[in-house]
């Protein structure tokens, strides 16, 4: 799910996202994103291996009770950072959308999420994508989410209107690139990437 970054990422009509357990919701959703974000700090500046309940309420200003009473566990508080990266990312995809319509509407404002993350810092959404990965990794149903967001992102694709394995062709190319810039795999340059993307666009207009 980044953009030209991690945040596969954002929520709405888009793609309707289903409320995970630990996600940011209006209820209690200000100390929930205040902790979220302090996890992430927590996580950039100190690596994934010291994330902890403890540390996160510290960098929130928060007592631990506090941070218990939203993320009961670390597993909790990982799942609420994978929710947030998802939602963040629909979200992308949702004002993508309101510039495009018809056959292809949906692959092209994915395409655009993927490659142009808006106001997100790539450097920094990388960095914390691939600190997450590397989290879940250790624990497979924490990848559950992003694997539900995947296969409705993947259905949303194929009914678009277009040949559903050119819409997927275009999916793995996004997919692919997002993965090159997690873990640093030859990323293209800006002007590149421009360029990638335009011909992607370019595929999935073609297709329509």
């Amino acid at each position: 799910m980044e953009q030209g970054t991690t945040t596969k990422g954002r929520v709405r009509s888009a793609a309707p996202v289903t409320p995970t357990p630990g996600g940011v919701t209006k209820s209690g959703g200000d100390t929930k994103r205040r902790i979220l974000d302090a996890a992430e700090e927590v996580v950039l500046r100190d690596g994934v291996a010291h994330l902890t309940l403890d540390a996160s309420a510290t960098e929130a200003g928060l007592s631990k009770g506090g941070v218990l009473y939203h993320y009961p566990t670390r597993d909790s508080l990982v799942a609420g950072m994978v929710a947030k990266i998802i939602e963040e990312f629909e979200e992308d995809i949702e004002r993508e959308l309101c510039s495009s319509d018809g056959p292809g509407a949906f692959t092209r404002a994915y395409i655009r999420s993927t490659m142009a993350p808006g106001t997100a810092t790539p450097d920094r959404q990388d960095r914390l994508g691939a600190a997450l990965i590397a989290a879940v990794a250790a624990e497979p149903a924490l990848l559950l989410p992003l694997q539900e967001a995947a296969g409705r992102w993947q259905a949303r694709l194929e009914g678009d209107g277009l040949d559903p394995t050119v819409a997927t062709v275009l999916r793995l190319a996004c997919d692919g690139l997002w993965l090159c810039d997690l873990f640093g795999l030859a990323p293209p340059s800006a002007a590149l990437r421009s360029r990638v993307g335009a011909e992607l666009e370019a595929m999935a207009t073609r297709s329509s």
